[in-house]
């Protein structure tokens, strides 16, 4: 009885170890979908990335825009100031008449 005692412990061992297979094989195969998610993640953490910087980038235009306008702006109500004090020397009796004429806000 005794070979047939080891045959049996035989086959036994040889279950647990076709089980630990099987096991390590879903295992890795868990291992192998997280890796692929990994890389799906990354891939579109890298895609919002771009986007970010696409937007940080149209803002810094804007803002260049926006200072540019403000500058124009600026520019002109120095003119308007100007053309202002050139009228009232050139016609001082329309002072009292145009004193209500206001600036435009930046």
């Amino acid at each position: 009885t005794e070979p047939r005692q080891q045959k049996i412990q035989l086959d036994q061992q040889k279950t647990k170890l076709e089980q630990q297979a099987t096991v390590l094989g879903q295992q890795k195969t868990e291992i192998e979908l997280q890796q692929i998610k990994f890389e799906q993640q990354k891939t579109q953490l890298q895609r919002h990335e771009i986007k970010i910087g696409d937007i940080q980038s149209e803002n810094q235009t804007q803002r260049n825009e926006i200072a540019s306008i403000r500058e124009q702006i600026t520019i002109l109500q120095e003119d308007i100031s100007k053309l202002k004090s050139a009228a009232l020397w050139l016609y001082p009796s329309q002072e009292k008449a145009h004193s209500n004429i206001h600036t435009l806000p930046i």
